[in-house]
């Protein structure tokens, strides 16, 4: 029984409520009402704000040189570029030593990187966004004596625990980068997944 209820079957109880008086025991009724509901929906609001909190922040965005500036490859091998001027690393899954993000949180990510690929008239660029050992998205210019290209991709993964997420210079190629930052790896969660 809510307070208002309570309320109007006193009055109606003591016998106070003449006719003129049943409406205003009516209100209160109502006003109980509310107030229980109003009860209801601040437990929930609350409840809302406690599971928001707990859910896991993860953001990071770094971009290739700290300082000085050139080509980055060509190297024998495919290599992970190292992003080592980090910008944001909310949660401390990136790790500029190896250049690779680790997925802390089970859950849908969002990933960018820009690549510019010369700045000397040859184009000699293909890097890949890696999941683990399996090729996302890429970017490639082999073609033509023009210079300063610069591209952007983007893509939406499904990480577990322990996945790894990297950018991948393909062997032979290079990127060139300066204090532009004009090389950028960035990514977050967008949401965890529980089940």
């Amino acid at each position: 029984m809510h307070a208002g209820q309570g309320f109007a079957l006193i009055c109606f109880w003591v016998g106070l409520v003449r006719s003129e008086d049943a409406g205003r025991c009516a209100t209160v009724l109502d006003i109980g009402s509310l107030t229980s509901e109003l009860c209801s929906l601040r437990a929930r609001v609350e409840q809302l704000e406690k599971d928001q909190r707990a859910v896991p922040r993860v953001a990071f965005s770094a971009a290739l040189r700290e300082s000085g500036s050139g080509n980055i490859g060509p190297f024998q091998t495919d290599t992970a570029l190292k992003y080592a001027k980090v910008f944001t690393n909310i949660g401390s899954s990136y790790n500029p030593s190896t250049g690779i993000f680790t997925a802390m949180v089970k859950g849908v990510y969002y990933f960018r990187f820009t690549a510019f690929n010369n700045i000397d008239g040859t184009a000699n660029t293909n890097i890949v966004l890696m999941k683990n050992t399996e090729r996302t998205v890429s970017m490639w210019d082999k073609a033509g004596q023009d210079f300063n290209d610069s591209a952007s991709t983007a893509v939406v993964l499904q990480l577990e625990v322990g996945d790894n997420v990297y950018v991948q210079l393909k062997s032979g190629t290079y990127v060139y980068d300066d204090l532009g930052f004009y090389n950028s790896f960035s990514g977050f969660l967008l949401f965890p997944i529980t089940a």
